[in-house]
């Protein structure tokens, strides 16, 4: 029996030993008598009176008690967008584990007013109903909030509309609009000048005024290339700059037409090939030499083309005709001639796009003009051994986040390595093992080539045999991650009219001439070392750094100085179309190439002051809260150690140990004196 008691003490004391190992951290209520401290977050623009905070903190005793202390702390900045203000904010309540009330105008519309609603609903305060909103507009002494207004959000077409082809134009409206059964109005849509459609609507308003709906415009295009589209509405309840939004569409030709070339054929070329000549609005013009001695047999002769391979025509009259070009380990000096070469670089040159999928052919041109497309200073050694897994590159150089991760669930095993990029390539993608890169993208006057080193990199995912549902899991995540990068590679090349690498494009919703900072979406990727130039026609420029939002992922660029100050004079209410151009370079070094928005004077935070009612959705109103948060207010969550919360346990563990090495001795000593 003593043994026995033995033996659990020394159990139970290791157990106390290793508990501070096994749980570093525990989570602990602190429930100290002390008075609460409820975090208040104001807009940084606002500065309240001793009459206003007198406000606030009679609407926090009521609710908290007389207790309660109060700390005060700014979001966002003077200059600053509304969607800074709000991602700021978003951080901000993201480092605070307290109780925390916000006082918002709620000036925030589109698609990122719905990430933000979802970004709060996230947060730890939130979900231990922590979190609380009181409306400006409850504090303000000098409240003139209007009682009756619609707001144009935001509008969605999608990124990729082909010419010809009836696209939809959704509109997304909101507003407040009291005392009224049904309001009227018209949607006009226009590219600068040039009118697109209208809509009449009706909408009947529901019995607590507040309307959000999405209205449906069709829409055609007659031209293509990257075009500013503007929505406006007009209404008895609507008034500029908050009746109009605009959004940059991509317009393409309704068929694009490849040129695919290869040496071969073999299992890459056919997966290739089959993937294009199933994509839709996409004519394949596929060309492959016959066999040769490193070709792959096991493809049968029925499959084979007897067609002499046509260089003088592909590469002669026919070659404007293409979008874009897919040479496949090709072989260029055996193939193609002197004149064809040059032919070649002249289309690249003049703006057209060229996939380089490489093989072992592919960089063995001795051909200086060939060479100038390469995006590498030396010929890279091919590794037909081991498999190598991609990533992307993020030096320097940011992607959104299905492409990051798409890049990083490629794999291919047969993988040119070593590649030294040149000075104008851009280096999108490493293996993961060497930082060899394998994707890489380099403007070439006005066009771009666009390199992948490595040959099966399609269907690289599938060369491994399934052992278990990881492995199925990891083979279909494969699947999806290389039709994603597939897609984007025939998107490049649907392109052309966008030759060159460009800077990215303005997203608006709207301009304003006064505003420091603007909201972009780069064209495949930003460089954030990188200046971009903002042009106007009146040929002057100024240049702004670029950046990302954290939470709301959103692409910024700061400008040197506002917008108004390479503009003509605006009009005090109405915008002023204006041409202006976004690009890595001086305009001095590149032609320019314009896009028509609407700017408006001022800036977005005195112009946009309609409140937005469902942007703070779901988050308790402090107002209207009838029960008493005293008891839940005073005991707040944190992680803290556990011997920091628990500290008598070390002390407990030392008294066992003592208590069994008393026992062990009696025992032994009493067990001795039996002998």
């Amino acid at each position: 029996m003593k043994k026995t008691i033995i033996l659990l003490l020394r159990i139970f004391i290791i157990f106390l030993i290793f508990l501070p190992i096994i749980l570093p951290f525990i989570e602990m209520k602190n429930t100290s008598d002390s008075n609460s401290i409820i975090q208040i977050f104001i807009p940084e623009e606002i500065k309240f009176s001793f009459k206003e905070k007198d406000i606030i903190q009679k609407i926090i005793y009521n609710q908290f008690g007389q207790d309660t202390k109060i700390n005060y702390t700014n979001y966002g900045k003077e200059d600053n967008l509304p969607i800074q203000d709000y991602d700021d904010l978003i951080s901000q309540i993201k480092n605070n584990s307290g109780t925390t009330v916000i006082i918002s105008n709620a000036h925030f519309f589109g698609e990122e007013a719905k990430k933000f609603n979802t970004l709060l609903k996230e947060t730890r305060n939130f979900k231990e109903n922590r979190l609380f909103f009181i409306p400006l507009t409850k504090i303000l002494s000098n409240n003139s909030s209007s009682e009756n207004y619609l707001v144009l959000s935001d509008i969605f077409i999608p990124k990729i509309s082909f010419l010809g082809e009836e696209s939809t134009a959704s509109i997304h409206l909101i507003g407040k609009i009291k005392s009224h059964n049904e309001i009227k109005g018209e949607i006009i849509l226009h590219s600068g000048n040039s009118f697109l459609n209208a809509k009449s609507f009706k909408i009947e308003i529901p019995s607590n005024g507040l309307i959000n709906t999405i209205i449906d415009v069709p829409i055609n295009f007659s031209k293509i290339g990257n075009q500013v589209v503007t929505a406006d509405v007009t209404s008895a309840f609507t008034k500029q700059p908050m009746n109009s939004v605009s959004t940059n569409v991509q317009v393409v030709y309704s068929k694009s037409t490849f040129l695919h070339i290869s040496v071969g054929p073999d299992w890459s070329l056919r997966t290739l090939r089959q993937k294009l000549k199933f994509w839709p609005n996409l004519d394949l013009l596929s060309y492959y030499i016959l066999r040769e001695t490193t070709s792959d047999q096991s493809i049968p002769n029925s499959q084979l083309s007897l067609i002499e391979f046509p260089a003088d025509k592909l590469f002669g009259s026919s070659l404007q005709n293409f979008h874009g070009i897919i040479a496949q380990n090709f072989l260029f000096d055996t193939y193609l001639g002197e004149k064809e070469s040059s032919n070649l670089i002249n289309y690249v040159a003049n703006g057209g796009r060229l996939v380089l999928q490489a093989g072992p052919l592919s960089f063995l041109s001795e051909n200086s003009l060939i060479n100038s497309i390469f995006p590498c200073e030396n010929k890279p050694n091919w590794d037909f051994k081991n498999k190598h897994f991609w990533k992307a590159n993020e030096t320097n150089f940011l992607t959104d986040d299905i492409f990051k991760e798409s890049l990083s669930n490629l794999v291919t095993y047969y993988t040119a390595l070593d590649c030294k990029p040149k000075k104008d390539a851009i280096v999108l993608a490493k293996t993961a093992d060497g930082d060899s890169p394998v994707l890489l993208a380099m403007p070439y006057q006005k066009g771009i080539i666009l390199s992948f080193l490595g040959a099966d990199w399609i269907y690289g995912y599938t060369q491994e045999k399934l052992e278990n549902h990881a492995a199925v899991a990891l083979r279909m995540r494969g699947s999806e991650s290389s039709e994603n990068i597939f897609n984007w590679m025939v998107e490049f090349l649907q392109r052309r009219q966008d030759s060159g690498i460009k800077g990215p494009d303005l997203l608006g919703p709207r301009i304003y001439a006064e505003d420091k900072f603007l909201q972009i979406k780069s064209r495949g990727g930003l460089q954030i070392n990188k200046n971009i130039f903002v042009s106007s026609n009146l040929k002057n420029e100024l240049s702004g750094a670029p950046f990302i939002l954290n939470n709301l992922q959103r692409e910024m660029l700061k400008l040197d100085s506002s917008l108004s100050t390479i503009l003509p004079n605006l009009s005090a209410n109405s915008g002023i179309n204006s041409d202006i151009s976004l690009s890595w370079q001086n305009k001095k070094d590149e032609h320019l190439k314009f896009q028509t928005w609407p700017v408006f004077s001022g800036t977005a935070k005195s112009q946009e002051n309609f409140e937005n009612p469902f942007l703070f959705e779901g988050i308790p109103e402090l107002l209207k809260i009838s029960s008493d948060l005293t008891k839940d207010i005073t005991a707040v969550s944190k992680k803290v150690a556990l011997l920091d919360a628990y500290p008598w346990l070390l002390a407990f563990a030392l008294f066992l140990l003592t208590f069994e090495q008393l026992l062990t001795r009696v025992f032994w000593r009493n067990e001795l004196q039996k002998l």
